[in-house]
């Protein structure tokens, strides 16, 4: 990704650069430093990697991340905002869709696609998508204060499934419809992370990366656990005091 310096002001005639000329600059500087640090993050996580880790491998001046985002947490929260409304929109258009009435099964099955397939179909235009798709699973898996600038974001795409998940199992445990939402996420963004453990644990003989076959998988697991776990499970019972 190194190259020449994207921030420089002047033209290639050695004036200084149009106005439009130094946006389209600054613009690109964006571009590169949100691409470096996205690869960079979902390889070595936000704390293993430093401002000029990212500028070393973009081939900006240093002070290139605080001109253009103010700071490093601020690059992070751009890196997955970025990727995260879009994929949400999709989600969001799909969820509009979803049939209101027939089997349960067919209508379970339409919202986990609605979930899931949009990322199977991003996995396939970029790198940076898939890179975007490993730092989340790593961040799945971590309670990283920096998560709380984008907080927000994604619990508001969350509410949303959880609130679908109730109205095609009405009346069932609320602790459950949560816990259902929480492990579909897990599972599926395991899965499109695409780590080399697939690959390790059969000698090469299935890959992580061939995710449309593990998105065949993922669809039936994830209706049969939702299914059981939602549609079958009764109320927890309370508890007493020991002793009482």
């Amino acid at each position: 990704m190194n190259g020449n310096n994207p921030t420089n002001s002047r033209s290639p005639s050695g004036k200084a650069a149009h106005p439009g000329q130094r946006a389209g600059h600054q613009d690109r500087t964006r571009t590169t430093l949100l691409d470096a640090a996205e690869e960079l993050f979902a390889d070595r996580s936000f704390y293993g990697v430093s401002v000029r880790d990212i500028t070393n491998h973009a081939g900006t001046r240093l002070a290139a991340v605080s001109d253009c985002f103010g700071g490093k947490e601020s690059l992070f929260a751009e890196v997955l905002l970025r990727r995260l409304h879009p994929l949400n929109a999709d989600r969001r258009t799909r969820l509009a869709a979803l049939p209101t009435a027939g089997p349960r099964t067919r209508r379970l099955r339409a919202l986990i696609d609605a979930f899931a397939e949009p990322m199977l179909r991003r996995a396939g235009e970029s790198a940076g998508w898939r890179h975007y798709f490993r730092l989340t699973a790593q961040l799945a898996n971590t309670n990283q204060p920096v998560l709380r600038l984008v907080a927000e974001d994604y619990n508001a795409i969350a509410t949303e499934f959880i609130e679908h998940l109730r109205l095609i199992f009405p009346g069932a445990d609320q602790v459950a419809v949560h816990d259902a939402y929480l492990y579909l996420v897990a599972v599926t963004v395991n899965t499109f992370a695409a780590t080399a453990r697939l690959d390790s644990l059969t000698h090469g003989r299935l890959h992580a990366a061939d995710l449309a076959r593990r998105y065949a998988s993922l669809r039936p697991f994830l209706e049969g656990g939702v299914t059981r776990l939602v549609g079958s499970r009764p109320p927890p019972q309370a508890t007493s005091p020991s002793g009482s």
